[in-house]
């Protein structure tokens, strides 16, 4: 494909990917385009000028997987709704900008009782930071944001909470009354386009030269709170969040093929060969 074709190519699968987001119907060679169009939409995101451009990039990777969601409906019924929160005693990832768009949520929804909000995530970081995700859910400790069973940041919730979802709400009760043997099905499709959006977010986030990585959510999101210049820094270049455990993959080959298609994102969306 040469230069010319593959700008064309890019700039088509934007348009379409900003209307309709990934269509997992396409050809596995238009679904890489789409992702690698997301990829370019969340480039152009981050490299604006606006001062909260960390957190309105979230929030673009959230749209498209939102639009995504409505082009590709799953064939099996969703169990989640309002009231049921057994997955929200688990651990939880999120990149900087979409922490970002947390905190700045938060500041937006609780200008009087902000103070509050950060103890409540100040001891749900204390009570978690040295627990494994096992150990994590063992003890059962709720998400700092969770109020009467209900998300209460619900529209700006990290793409980790919005793509775990499940079939069954008994089965998610069982694991979490602590059986480790139950089954927790989530719909392919769910699967496929959260892994886009992450991919394509994170993809994003390297190709502006600045970690891609998933925090751990409370410890970052405390940082965040606490420092009201965090998203200001970390665009300047500063890594915020270096203190603050991040997800890992243990074995070095997956390591290693996640890096390949981070590369070939970044390069589809900055108008080069992919691999």
């Amino acid at each position: 494909m040469s230069r010319h074709e593959r700008r064309l190519k890019l700039k088509q699968s934007v348009d379409a990917v900003t209307r309709r987001g990934v269509d997992l119907s396409a050809p596995p060679n238009d679904q890489q385009w789409a992702v690698i169009a997301a990829t370019r939409v969340l480039i152009d995101t981050l490299d604006s000028r606006h001062p909260t451009r960390a957190a309105n990039t979230a929030k673009r990777a959230h749209e498209v997987f939102e639009t995504s969601l409505k082009t590709n409906p799953s064939p099996h019924p969703i169990a989640c709704a309002k009231g049921c929160a057994f997955c929200c005693h688990v651990s939880v990832t999120a990149t900087a900008p979409e922490v970002f768009l947390v905190a700045n949520a938060l500041r937006e929804k609780h200008k009087d009782d902000l103070q509050a909000i950060l103890y409540r995530v100040q001891a749900a970081d204390q009570k978690t930071r040295a627990l494994t995700s096992m150990e994590r859910a063992a003890q059962r400790v709720p998400c700092a944001l969770l109020e009467d069973n209900a998300c209460s940041i619900y529209e700006s919730r990290p793409g980790a909470c919005r793509g775990f979802v499940s079939t069954s709400a008994q089965a998610c009760e069982r694991g979490f009354n602590g059986d480790h043997t139950v089954r927790i099905d989530t719909p392919g499709v769910w699967l496929s386009l959260r892994s886009a959006q992450k991919q394509a977010l994170l993809a994003a986030i390297a190709a502006t030269d600045r970690q891609s990585r998933c925090y751990e959510f409370h410890h970052a999101l405390r940082i965040a709170l606490e420092n009201p210049d965090a998203e200001t820094r970390w665009l300047k270049g500063e890594d915020v969040f270096k203190d603050v455990s991040f997800e890992r993959m243990e074995d070095p080959a997956a390591e290693a093929h996640n890096q390949r298609i981070i590369a070939t994102l970044v390069a589809g969306a900055l108008g080069k060969e992919t691999a």
